[in-house]
């Protein structure tokens, strides 16, 4: 059961803070995502003409991002003034819906693109599992997300206000997310690990090295943060 969501739940935090939210983000830790995104799992992918969801929107940077590259955005939260912001940078059409129930038809999208939104839902299985449903057959998911091995280590910093976010953070496990994946008709393509270590250390080019090393290895499951790319089967695929 998917629990109600109200203007008073921690998933709403971001929301709250739409009109500061890129100030508190960490560039570095936005460039990297964006270079894993596009760059690393989107390399060889043209989104010219692609309908292309942005899930998690945020302030718009990955639906800016998307829409450079030719794709028809349409940028995703639960938050109005989170969509509107999206809306304003990137140029693209607007959604405001709970992730986990989703008013969209059965695959209306060739691209799904969710970077740092699985954490913040109460079920990110059920939010996989829609992201799948609304993905044509061959369509791809691109996820980032943190990984659940760090999640003490964030939690702790955050009871030590050393992390300015105070909304829900629902870390999801390596194994778990391939699983879920995997029960949503979703074939897993690639797997990797970004920042071996917080990317508030600093030491980019070290860490850098170390993903062209190991980010699709088995040291890559204890890095802080997982990206997936998932195709969706075919119904004679998955029959």
């Amino acid at each position: 059961m998917v629990r109600a969501v109200t203007r008073d739940s921690r998933q709403y935090f971001y929301e709250r803070i739409a009109e500061r939210f890129d100030g508190l983000d960490h560039p570095d830790d936005v460039r990297r995502r964006l270079s894993v995104v596009f760059d690393e799992c989107l390399g060889q992918t043209r989104l010219a003409g692609m309908r292309t969801l942005d899930a998690g929107c945020g302030y718009g940077v990955f639906s800016e991002a998307a829409i450079k590259r030719g794709a028809t955005v349409v940028s995703l939260d639960i938050g109005e003034r989170l969509v509107a912001r999206a809306i304003a940078r990137a140029g693209s059409r607007g959604l405001v819906a709970d992730v986990s129930q989703l008013a969209v038809r059965d695959q209306s999208f060739d691209v799904v693109i969710s970077s740092e939104m699985l954490e913040h839902t109460d079920a990110p299985e059920r939010a996989i599992k829609e992201l799948a449903r609304i993905l044509r057959a061959d369509g791809l998911l691109v996820l980032t997300t943190p990984n659940r091995v760090w999640q003490g280590a964030v939690r702790a910093a955050s009871r030590l206000r050393l992390r300015p976010f105070r909304g829900l953070e629902n870390f999801v496990a390596w194994r778990r997310l391939e699983q879920w994946c995997a029960a949503a008709d979703l074939e897993v393509l690639t797997h990797l690990g970004f920042h071996p270590w917080p990317f508030h250390l600093g030491l980019n080019g070290a860490a850098r090295t170390v993903e062209k090393r190991l980010a699709r290895g088995r040291v890559a499951r204890l890095m802080v943060n997982q990206a997936v790319v998932a195709r969706k089967r075919s119904p004679s695929a998955s029959s």
